[in-house]
């Protein structure tokens, strides 16, 4: 994955995102020359080298994980937990924060050969080709730049407990459907962060991508018989909200013929599926259809904290610990950080569902100021 790099691998029992210069990694490629070659020649466009994140699997892994979907899942884990973070920072404090689109985690198409002789494959739905190695100039993809990744700039709360459920998935073989649904519903939710288009995008690569949002929270509030927008409004409800302008469900929106009360958060969601169903069936959609009338933002840069707020009720997110005595003033004081460091991720969430709220201000000068 050329585009991300990783200060530190991201691990599970079976499986692995590691940089390249991981201690196996290095081992391996000093037994394998090929892969020391494939490895050290990735580039930017401009020439600069890269040095790709690597996904790893055990040797002795159980078949179960050995398979595109256990792997794809766990990548989504990891991509999901990176970009909810970076877009939610992003919308918060209006300038680019870490990773924003989940092109970054794309896997590089050309692999070294099992027996690492120097050969090379690609196989895709598109290609299915053999060369050799020494002749591969590989690159990162141009339109989204390189991303050092540390463990701050990941949603860790959402990826601890997403980990969890992909050992229970993949790992155990104690596959439900629950967990089935959650990393479908990921899959959605990274195909819908997706950069949405190039230096050509239009309002019809964000309609498209708002689509694919709704629809990931529609395989996440799936009821056994259904899923709507009613029921992703149900789902929203479960949240145990940390903010106190999140907990009064004091506004409406209209499912079927009867109005259902909610608080902002619902009605954000309300706005992103009826651009949806307007982008969908033929109706009229461009930039103005996508803006929210307050804040003047497009409906699009509350997706990703959104999703997260639903993930929160989907996995139970919420701190299990009881609060120690006063008198244990050491065991009150780690208390209360890990309490801050696990609830912070929701705040952040929270805190951007805010700024759908926001006025947008025009000065003087016909500036618009947030």
């Amino acid at each position: 994955m050329p585009n991300v790099i990783l200060d530190a691998p991201i691990e599970a029992s079976h499986a692995a995102l590691a940089p390249s210069n991981d201690d196996r990694l290095v081992e391996l490629s000093r037994q394998k020359p090929a892969l020391a070659t494939f490895l050290s020649g990735f580039h930017n466009e401009f020439g600069n080298p890269v040095q790709p994140t690597i996904g790893l699997v055990r040797e002795d892994a159980i078949k179960s994980v050995l398979t595109v979907t256990a792997f794809g899942g766990f990548r989504d884990a990891v991509c999901m937990s990176a970009v909810i973070a970076g877009q939610t920072r992003t919308t918060i404090y209006g300038r680019p924060r870490g990773i924003l689109h989940s092109n970054a985690f794309d896997v590089y198409p050309w692999f070294p050969s099992l027996e690492f002789d120097g050969r090379i494959t690609a196989l895709t739905p598109a290609l299915y080709a053999f060369h050799m190695v020494d002749e591969l100039r590989p690159q990162s993809k141009p339109a989204l730049g390189n991303r050092f990744l540390n463990n701050g700039d990941f949603d860790r709360p959402l990826l601890d407990s997403l980990m969890e459920r992909w050992e229970k998935c993949f790992a155990t073989g104690e596959q439900s459907i629950q967990d089935r649904r959650l990393f479908r519903a990921l899959d959605m939710a990274r195909a819908a962060s997706r950069i949405p288009g190039g230096s050509d995008a239009s309002e019809h690569d964000a309609g498209r991508a708002v689509a694919l949002w709704v629809s990931a929270f529609e395989i996440m509030a799936h009821d056994e018989t259904r899923s709507d927008f009613g029921r992703v409004i149900k789902l929203l409800s479960e949240v145990e909200w940390s903010r106190n302008e999140l907990k009064e469900q004091d506004r409406e929106v209209k499912i079927r013929d009867r109005f259902v009360p909610t608080n902002l958060a619902g009605e954000v969601y309300a706005r992103l599926n009826k651009v949806r169903n307007d982008f969908l069936h033929g109706n009229q959609v461009d930039h103005e259809t996508l803006k929210l009338e307050k804040c003047q933002k497009s409906v699009l840069s509350f997706a990703a904290p959104l999703f997260r707020l639903a993930l929160t009720a989907y996995l139970g997110l919420r701190w299990p610990t009881e609060i120690p005595s006063a008198n244990e003033a050491a065991l009150f004081g780690e208390f209360v950080g890990k309490r801050m460091e696990f609830r912070g991720p929701q705040r952040d969430c929270e805190a951007a569902i805010l700024c759908a709220d926001n006025v947008r201000q025009t000065g003087e000068s016909g500036r618009a100021d947030n």
